[in-house]
Parts: structure tokens; sequence; C-alpha cells
């Protein structure tokens, strides 16, 4: 997978050929890519990008906070045991 640096992005809505509108996401970047979406389209995406921030920063938190982890074979004892 390549990874680029994306300077700016510009996001705006536009009518589209058919007579409903549509999401338009510009990267300003070396790439100069665009992508056009359907609100619907544009929705799950945001869906799912908010979705992967949410996993990133849990992650990157329990990285850093030790007392939300516990350590590779580190046994504590149970308060109660089933049986």
């Amino acid at each position: 997978m390549l990874l680029h640096e994306i300077d700016k992005m510009d996001v705006s809505l536009i009518p589209g050929d058919d007579g409903f509108d549509r999401i338009a996401i510009k990267l300003l970047s070396d790439l100069g890519a665009s992508l056009t979406l359907t609100p619907s389209q544009a929705r799950i995406l945001a869906t799912e990008l908010i979705a992967a921030v949410n996993r990133a920063e849990v992650k990157s938190s329990l990285k850093n906070s030790p007392n939300l982890w516990r350590r590779q074979g580190e046994a504590r004892p149970r308060l109660a045991t089933a049986s």
C-alpha cells in the first residue's frame, strides 16, 4: 500500500447531471485525485472513517496507558472463579 501525504482536502456539494446533488472530495496533493459520491455513499464513507478513527484512538490510548492493559504473561488473581 502506498502512503501519500495530503496537504489539503476540499469537500463540496455539486449538482449532478441527473438533477441530484453529489458530494465532491478533492485531494490537493501530488496526486490531484478527486472523488464524487452520492449522499448515501458519502454517509457510508463518513461512518467508516469515524469508526476507523475511533479504533485508532483507542489503540493509541491503550498503548500509552499502562493502567488499561495487561502485560503479556502477567497473571492477576480473579475475584471470583466459575466452578
